[in-house]
């Protein structure tokens, strides 16, 4: 089954064609990474699955079921490039804020979590690495670290599919690998589906099945991802 699917679907936003046509599937339990020049629409793509953009016509179908309802929306996970960590707040209350769903809001409020939250939350920093960072700030992290808190954050929410927009962007390829070794690991234990932008294609090649090369709103080229090499993807990045 198809953790997620896109069919011929078109946005047009103020007269501009975003999306074109765009038909792709991303298998249940599989990493697939969208790559393409800027402008090409894979943050949009991104958006359009995340109910956050609605598409002008086509289809969109979550582990078989067409549509985004709130059943579905349960099932998602985001990590934005910007991460969206809250700076003043310590790494243990980031990760909590990930597991809103999974409480009453008063609990949020009084920071009294049940203790199946605070021991997911508890074992996600641990197997991130970030357990001894727990009552730091986030302002006081590294890069590298801020993204696992990120990644933990989304991981608490039990989604089955994740999606994530150039979510090491801002690392150098040591600490980037660094992060997507741990993140690979979690992952396939958790048996969680995978949906991410990058740029990098070496990235793009030791963490995905296949990589989606995509142009001009649609995606143009389905490549395994131990197929991808420099004269696979060169050309389509020409004008």
């Amino acid at each position: 089954m198809d953790a997620l699917s896109m069919n011929a679907v078109h946005l047009i936003i103020n007269n501009r064609k975003i999306l074109s046509n765009l038909s792709m599937t991303v298998p249940q339990g599989d990493a697939v990474t969208i790559m393409g020049p800027n402008g090409a629409g894979k943050t949009t793509l991104l958006k359009v699955a995340l109910g956050l953009l609605k598409p002008t016509s086509g289809e969109l179908y979550f582990f078989g079921k067409k549509g985004l309802d709130k059943e579905s929306q349960k099932l998602l996970g985001y990590i934005p490039q910007n991460l969206g960590l809250v700076n003043e707040l310590s790494v243990y209350s980031n990760v909590m804020m990930g597991a809103l769903r999974r409480m009453p809001r008063w609990r949020s409020i009084t920071g009294i979590y049940p203790k199946d939250l605070i021991d997911d939350a508890y074992s996600l920093m641990y197997d991130l690495k970030i357990s001894h960072l727990k009552d730091v700030k986030i302002k006081k992290l590294s890069g590298g670290e801020k993204q696992r808190v990120a990644i933990a954050r989304t991981l608490i929410q039990k989604p089955s599919i994740i999606l994530a927009d150039e979510m090491t962007a801002s690392l150098d390829f040591k600490a980037a690998v660094t992060v997507m070794e741990i993140f690979a690991e979690i992952r396939k234990k958790m048996k969680i589906t995978l949906l991410m932008t990058h740029h990098n294609p070496d990235i793009a090649r030791l963490y995905s099945d296949n990589v989606l090369i995509m142009l001009n709103g649609r995606i143009e080229k389905n490549i395994p991802a131990n197929e991808l090499t420099a004269d696979a993807i060169g050309g389509l990045y020409e004008p």
